[in-house]
């Protein structure tokens, strides 16, 4: 629970308030973590108040009602959030996700490690051209309310690998609470199988070490086996995952 404690201040929504040591996150719909409550403790009252809170916050807000539940590595055991959550027909969202750790820079990765003609880029803010390559979840284009979210930590960079007018890949790289937390890393379709997915990884946790980081983290879903299959190889291993429960329409 501290590491996601850390991990919501890297990606925040545009409005947060506390009820006890749950986080209500909104940002106009735009990923889960920024739309999500995440419980960190007690909420202070009773469970099915809190829950009627959450419910009326979101509501006004014009977003179904979503809670974040992390989970150990080995859930065999109900966990007892999930479980209050099930029998109240909270459902499961699709797409749960790993949390997984690395040191940086990552050992044995060599951020120029690039294609003849490319170079690599590092931006403070996300340009046009790096917004434009960013599909979150095969959206042709970002909301206007992503801007935020993106440039919501303490601090972040936008690394983009060109080749001329091309990007070849990006990513983003945070940095809060003496961690680094990489996000949008994304491979243009034409050019990948050619290690651009572990090169601008490891350009991002260059970055983070620049600024006198050691340790990174990421959330990669669960169904996408050739990500992890890159973190795997860069050095990172899984320490939890999670899933969100959405309130009965």
């Amino acid at each position: 629970m501290e590491l996601e404690r850390i991990a919501a201040a890297h990606w925040r929504g545009t409005e947060e308030a506390w009820l006890g040591d749950w986080l209500l996150r909104a940002a106009e719909g735009f990923t889960g973590r920024a739309n999500s409550v995440l419980p960190l403790g007690d909420p202070g009252v009773p469970f099915d108040d809190a829950l009627d809170v959450v419910t009326d916050w979101y509501r006004a807000r014009g977003l179904r009602p979503m809670i974040q539940v992390s989970l150990p590595l080995d859930d065999r055991h109900t966990h007892d959030l999930d479980h209050c959550l099930d029998q109240r027909s909270w459902s499961s969202r699709s797409g749960p996700a790993f949390v997984m750790v690395a040191g940086v820079p990552l050992p044995g990765v060599r951020a120029e490690a690039l294609p003849p003609g490319a170079e690599l880029v590092v931006l403070d803010e996300p340009d046009d051209a790096w917004q434009a390559m960013y599909h979150y979840r095969g959206q042709d284009h970002l909301p206007g309310v992503a801007y935020s979210v993106l440039s919501s930590a303490e601090e972040q960079s936008f690394i983009k690998i060109v080749a001329g007018d091309e990007i070849l890949a990006i990513a983003r790289v945070s940095v809060a609470d003496q961690w680094a937390g990489l996000t949008a890393v994304e491979v243009n379709p034409a050019y990948r199988r050619q290690g651009l997915g572990a090169a601008v990884t490891a350009a991002a946790c260059m970055e983070a070490a620049r600024r006198g980081i050691t340790k990174a983290f990421l959330q990669v879903e669960v169904t996408n086996a050739p990500a992890r299959a890159l973190y795997e190889s860069l050095g990172f291993r899984y320490t939890h995952h999670y899933h969100y429960r959405v309130a009965p329409s």
